[in-house]
């Protein structure tokens, strides 16, 4: 039996808020390195290995394309897939409208999207297809866990108004995969709403689709927090250095250029 051809829409336009969380420095954990390549190559790569995608895009914030590019190393020289950067949105919902509309945009003859986060560098083959053949039976399928930890439901003021049934309640992961003319509708519908949406799951179902579930990983977690890589302040650290180095560059270089536009040639003697 074939694979079904799919395309790959990788999230990786959001602020890291609570990476940077009391240190303003809004350094973008995708493009840090852990365990020998940045984050961001680690969570696109495996999809590559996938029979029949057409096409992988991968969301970056307005202003760091070239940034993105650096993060994905090798992968956008590689001729198996075809890897696009598009400019993410104001939020995750935006973002992957975006990314649905180039597909669109492109015409490839696609039947599933599997929309993946950026920050989730331990994804694994075995997963992606099992994801993947969820959906051919549900239409959309996520990776989930059980919950091992009591779920209560709070109000603003940090007050516990409910309990939730933990045989009833799981932990989804990406990636998250759709039948792509559905999630595109859903997406669009979605856009026209003042709704907002936690994930595409939530999109998909409320917009008269039904989402399967498959057994997630325990290793397929999501890098959040700055702890979660183990020297992140030091990489941090060089490259702020590297930032500022770059900018005082450019400030030479715009300097010297000016001085060469305003100097006139003087013949001597």
């Amino acid at each position: 039996m074939a694979f079904p051809s799919h395309a790959v829409i990788v999230t990786a336009a959001g602020s890291s808020d609570r990476f940077n969380e009391s240190k303003e420095i809004g350094v973008k954990k995708e493009y840090l390195n852990l365990g020998g390549h940045t984050v961001l190559y680690q969570s696109v790569r495996p999809f590559l290995g996938i029979p029949n995608c057409r096409a992988i895009v991968v969301t970056h914030p307005e202003g760091m394309e070239d940034q993105c590019a650096v993060a994905l190393e090798d992968l956008l020289e590689q001729n198996l897939v075809p890897i696009i950067l598009v400019k993410g949105g104001k939020n995750r919902q935006e973002s992957v409208l975006n990314g649905l509309e180039l597909l669109t945009a492109l015409s490839l003859p696609i039947e599933y999207v599997a929309i993946h986060d950026g920050a989730r560098p331990y994804v694994s083959e075995e997963l992606i297809i099992t994801t993947l053949a969820t959906a051919t039976i549900f239409g959309g399928a996520v990776p989930a866990l059980s919950t091992t930890d009591a779920i209560k439901t709070i109000d603003e003021h940090g007050q516990i108004i409910g309990h939730s049934n933990r045989q009833q309640t799981v932990g989804v992961q990406t990636p998250q995969i759709f039948r792509y003319p559905e999630i595109l509708e859903a997406h669009r519908r979605a856009a026209g709403t003042t709704n907002t949406y936690i994930d595409d799951t939530e999109i998909f179902t409320d917009y008269n689709q039904w989402v399967g579930i498959c057994e997630g990983e325990r290793t397929n977690i999501k890098i959040t927090y700055l702890s979660d890589i183990p020297d992140a302040e030091e990489q941090i650290k060089r490259y702020l250095a590297d930032l500022e180095a770059g900018k005082k560059q450019a400030r030479i270089n715009e300097a010297f250029g000016s001085a060469l536009s305003q100097a006139k040639p003087r013949r001597m003697g």
